[in-house]
């Protein structure tokens, strides 16, 4: 055989394998780590809880991958894909797709919003790869039968179980007993998700409705007649469900009012620092679910390495996509594989009991057939002197409850 021939010969020999080392569709081989989307609002009017959520993920896989990576996969590291949804479904969509097909991501986490959380996750469902919600709280999330959908939070039945729960120990821990309860929520998945299932337990708890105003959050300005709405009702207590702008203004249309009828958030916008910030000594008692508090077994370590590396303290929103994180791995130790649908079985299998992977309020962390976390549980938390402190259930409660009301 002439030498040129042997060349050419040698030469398609070397492409062909060079086709195959990159895969049927022509992606790089990924061997090296393991690709994992991150999926939350980075720009826009959430781009702080974005921020928030994301930093969670990086501390969690920073401290993995200082700590050897993935064993049961020689040591492999977790690479972060980062997207960001604009706080938008369809951005949120084309994320999606884009890192689990483009960029090759073996699962996702995120997304803060549960408006683009239900599309997101139609994707990933599609396309047989995991997705890990750390924030979202609609029911519908993990009701449509999905196989590859798992969320750590609570979901909204847990919230207004919890918050009506509180409100019906009230009475006992700070002489305030509650019988007309006023619901105030945005609009979105979010908040009328969270108000069916405040009407659900007021139903199974005895407590009387009296209200229910609902109002668009998004480029929201004023929200002074909304309040005039709710306090017509005359309420025992408000439960709201807000963003970060919004909360701001109702706190504000209160004070306007001179209203001192107590204000419990569903782990909205008052758990920002914002929140304090702008508001100041106005912020002071208002009452909000949390799905994390630092002062909780375990809380300050942690607490204390998020403030080191970002500059903030830990929220529930943080604290979830820490957790997501720590439950992946747990998920792809036990896999011992990248394959997702593996992965998909693993996370399934997930049964991690509280210790150092574990740092939510709960002694457990397990996955119920429609892939909802069965024993999420919520603090209720309230801004005293400026920070917020846990005060019921009793056991996490650092402080008692301080109502102020002229009723």
């Amino acid at each position: 055989m002439p030498a040129r021939v042997k060349i050419h010969s040698f030469l398609v020999v070397i492409g062909f394998l060079l086709i195959l080392s990159c895969g049927c569709n022509g992606k790089p081989d990924t061997a090296k780590n393991v690709n994992v989307g991150v999926l939350f609002p980075l720009s826009g009017d959430l781009a702080d809880k974005g921020k928030d959520s994301t930093d969670g993920v990086r501390l969690a896989v920073e401290e993995i991958n200082a700590a050897g990576g993935i064993s049961a996969l020689g040591g492999v590291k977790l690479d972060l894909l980062i997207g960001d949804t604009q706080g938008k479904p369809d951005v949120g969509v084309r994320e999606a797709e884009r890192l689990i097909k483009d960029q090759g991501a073996v699962a996702l986490i995120g997304t803060y919003q549960s408006s683009v959380t239900k599309p997101a996750t139609l994707v990933a469902e599609r396309l047989e790869t995991p997705f890990i919600v750390s924030t979202s709280i609609a029911n519908v999330i993990t009701e449509r039968g999905f196989r590859y959908t798992f969320r750590t939070q609570s979901k909204a039945q847990f919230y207004g179980r919890d918050q009506v729960r509180f409100l019906t120990e009230l009475g006992d821990l700070a002489g305030y007993p509650v019988k007309r309860v006023a619901l105030l929520h945005e609009n979105s998945d979010f908040g009328t998700s969270a108000a069916l299932a405040q009407k659900r337990a007021l139903r199974e708890y005895g407590l009387e409705l009296v209200a229910e105003v609902s109002y668009v959050a998004e480029g929201v300005d004023d929200l002074n007649s909304e309040v005039s709405l709710v306090l017509a009702a005359e309420p025992d207590i408000i439960l709201e469900t807000t963003y970060l702008k919004d909360s701001i203004l109702i706190c504000q249309a209160m004070a306007d009012a001179g209203a001192t009828i107590p204000l419990v958030d569903t782990a909205g916008g008052t758990v920002s620092a914002e929140y304090v910030e702008k508001l100041g000594p106005l912020a002071d008692g208002t009452l909000t679910l949390s799905e994390y508090s630092k002062y909780a077994a375990g809380g300050k370590e942690l607490n204390d390495r998020f403030r080191a590396r970002f500059g903030t303290d830990v929220t529930g929103d943080s604290a979830h996509a820490y957790q997501s994180v720590w439950v992946l791995k747990d998920a792809l130790e036990r896999a011992g594989s990248r394959d997702k649908k593996k992965l998909r079985d693993a996370l399934a299998a997930t049964d991690i009991i509280r210790g150092p992977q574990m740092i939510l309020p709960a002694e457990r962390l397990r996955f119920d057939d429609n892939g909802q976390n069965e024993f999420a549980r919520l603090f209720v938390m309230q801004i005293q002197n400026g920070e917020l402190v846990p005060v019921w259930p009793a056991e996490f409660a650092t402080a008692r409850v301080r109502i102020k009301s002229d009723r």
